[in-house]
């Protein structure tokens, strides 16, 4: 059964025999990363491990290299984004040989006949594909795809695609809700069954905290926050769209239901760190309605600075506790959090240049989970990985003020202002949770897409533009 996941790799093959490589991005990698879980793999012998989303994206990458490449312009962040993602294997294949010494003997008889080394460098390897899969081809259909220098974009059809998609899930995931279970899980359990799955459903205030088909809530919940900061912005630049009503007679639009399907998600995930990134995100797009950009970001940064004083002190005496004198799941979360740095600093400090690797990072006092994703990266990828993801998400954010200023048409700037409000986002929740599963692939798609944004191009015209209409009177004159 679980060559089942090969089916959006065939699903792709035939749109793009009878379409493109761009509605084969729109209409079957989005609803593979949307609505499957990544979680369920397809391993084949001698071949790398396959999720829904890994088989969709394979076609679109063939494709893109095939016929797309001709329109690349190199960039720094190219660079980046393929050193992290070798960095993946690096840190898994040779971390313990470089941290402990043994460059030197790396390529001796000695080492060719140590299993430690030789299963390293396999893992390293097979996760060096996996993270092209996830990384790489993302970032490529991101920066080639979305954006057109005809300004054909496919801005709008995305984001509208992402929205619907989300909705669905949301609904599904209302029974997730109301009895704290996973209907992923279960329906995943009948056609995968002997694959064990290391994501329990968990409650919060007397309710299941939805994690739809991305593992874990928070997850779930920076997810939900991307389709909410991009559906607000379509629902600005295109008024017509969702405009059509559900039920005759009803004022129930696709557009409302969307919306309110997409909050209703990120709220019943009950997830502290993708609100918390919403709320920043909304205060920033909120700053820049009243002043200049720069003055926006200097009061932003002024802001959150004053907010992470303040909530430093206060968290302090609220997880000066161990976790047995915790009186509620809240505390017990802020305190195993607050625990994570202080037990994890030693080991960061041991391996600084490379980390421990991905799989064989020891766990300190049984705190196997990092729930934080720069200090998972210092811990299994070392300085060498966390620095080249804070120099992504830097270059993102410094493209992004830098596209402001260049940005001529209403629609690019708020797009633009829409790109660092999910990077704020993000970067807010991924505090509280490691970037993993679909979280990934969405990260670097926007990464790519912030790349391939060209305000000249845009300027020339965006998809289904609406054209002046002029008068037989006014075509007279």
């Amino acid at each position: 059964m679980a060559l089942i996941i090969l089916l959006p790799a065939l699903a792709c093959w035939v749109v793009l025999a009878t379409g493109s490589v761009r509605k084969a991005l729109l209409n079957v990698y989005l609803p593979s990363i949307l609505l499957l879980p990544q979680y369920y793999t397809l391993r084949l012998p001698h071949l790398p491990i396959l999720t829904f989303g890994d088989a969709a994206i394979l076609p679109i990458g063939l494709a893109l290299v095939a016929t797309q490449m001709h329109r690349w312009r190199l960039a720094w962040m190219d660079l980046w984004v393929l050193l992290f993602a070798a960095a993946v294997g690096l840190s898994q294949g040779l971390s313990t040989e470089l941290a402990n010494g043994e460059w030197t003997r790396v390529f001796s008889a000695e080492s060719a006949t140590s299993s430690r080394l030789s299963t390293n460098l396999a893992d390293g390897a097979l996760m060096s594909i996996a993270a092209i899969m996830s990384m790489v081809l993302p970032y490529m259909a991101g920066k080639l795809l979305i954006e057109q220098p005809e300004g054909q974009t496919m801005r709008r059809k995305l984001v509208g695609r992402m929205a619907s998609l989300l909705a669905v899930v949301a609904a599904i995931s209302v029974y997730d809700f109301v009895t704290g279970g996973s209907i992923w899980q279960k329906v995943g359990a009948h056609v995968f069954p002997n694959q064990y799955v290391g994501w329990p459903p968990q409650m919060r205030w007397g309710f299941g905290r939805i994690a739809g088909p991305y593992g874990h809530a928070i997850l779930a919940g920076m997810i939900f926050l991307m389709g909410l900061i991009y559906c607000l912005w379509l629902r600005r630049v295109d008024p017509s769209w969702g405009t059509r009503r559900v039920v005759s007679g009803l004022p129930l639009t696709q557009r409302g239901l969307t919306l309110c399907a997409v909050v209703a998600g990120l709220l019943m995930t009950q997830s502290r760190g993708p609100w918390l990134g919403v709320l920043l995100a909304l205060l920033f797009a909120l700053l820049t309605r009243y002043l200049s950009v720069l003055k926006a970001a200097v009061a932003f940064l002024v802001l959150v600075a004053v907010f992470s004083v303040v909530t430093y002190h206060f968290g302090k005496a609220y997880t000066a506790k161990d976790l047995a004198q915790a009186t509620n799941e809240e505390q017990q979360s802020a305190i195993y959090r607050r625990q994570l740095l202080s037990n994890y600093a030693p080991l960061v400090n041991q391996r600084m240049a490379f980390g421990w690797g991905i799989t064989t990072f020891p766990s300190v006092m049984g705190k196997k989970s990092i729930d934080n994703e720069y200090l998972l990266l210092a811990v299994t990828e070392g300085f060498a990985g966390l620095g080249l993801f804070l120099a992504i998400a830097a270059g993102s954010a410094k493209r992004l003020l830098n596209l402001i200023a260049h940005s001529e048409q209403p629609e690019d700037r708020l797009l633009v202002f829409a790109h660092l409000a999910v990077l704020i986002g993000l970067m807010t929740s991924l505090a509280t949770v490691y970037m993993g599963e679909q979280v990934v692939m969405l990260f670097f798609l926007f990464t790519g897409w912030v790349q391939g944004m060209r305000p000249a191009w845009a300027s020339a015209g965006v998809e289904n533009a609406v054209m002046p209409q002029y008068g037989f009177r006014r075509v007279l004159v």
